[in-house]
């Protein structure tokens, strides 16, 4: 259970790191669009990668998620907020902001409600986990890139993109350091037996005395 539910975390920031990789070098002209992310989601050239990006990034951490909820203190919650965030990222790439005013706000209202759902997550889950500076670290991260989007999110120039991919790689990474610390079991790496000693009955007891003490 353990190593799947950090390989789907690091699968979903692979996905969304390549994803945006791609998209900026398709599309170079992002970097300064000052339109977030979601620049490359209204141009033909880059949905493909935006999108399956955005997708990957929420089905694997969703699933993550799921798997890592019965360790914390909260696993209902931890679903609920696991669900939301991919219906989150999903609505997020099915309102193009250049469709309408109407569809613009929507798009800005998902992205700030997905911010929320994050920080919160992250929150909790570096409480709940005792995490060390490195998990504050990212949490701070996060915190910056938040930071540097809500400044430029309503300008018509500045560092939009380069604040969401701050925010959501300190995101990434506090997940991916704080899961496997939470208190629940189900993330502990499962006891291994040394397989030098045989069957645990036979190394410990007399063979065809009825089990007695050898």
């Amino acid at each position: 259970m353990r190593d799947r539910v950090m390989g789907d975390l690091v699968k979903g920031q692979v996905c969304l790191l390549v994803g945006l990789l791609l998209c900026v070098a398709l599309m170079p002209e992002g970097l300064g669009a000052n339109n977030g992310m979601s620049f490359y989601g209204v141009h033909w050239e880059t949905f493909l990668p935006y999108a399956a990006g955005l997708l990957s990034a929420a089905l694997f951490t969703r699933r993550a998620l799921h798997d890592a909820a019965a360790a914390s203190p909260a696993p209902g919650k931890v679903r609920h907020a696991a669900d939301a965030f991919a219906v989150l990222l999903a609505g997020i790439i099915l309102t193009p902001y250049t469709v309408s005013g109407a569809v613009d706000w929507t798009h800005r209202l998902l992205g700030a409600l997905l911010f929320a759902l994050q920080l919160t997550l992250a929150v909790r889950l570096l409480a709940w986990a005792h995490a060390d500076a490195f998990g504050g670290a990212f949490l701070l991260v996060q915190l910056v890139g938040g930071v540097i989007a809500a400044i430029y999110v309503l300008q018509d120039d500045g560092f939009l993109l380069q604040g969401e991919a701050t925010f959501q790689f300190g995101f990434g990474a506090l997940l991916i350091r704080t899961i496997p610390l939470l208190p629940g079991s189900v993330l502990s790496p499962s006891p291994s037996i040394d397989p030098t000693l045989g069957d645990p009955a036979v190394a410990c007891c007399g063979d065809g005395d009825g089990g007695s003490p050898a």
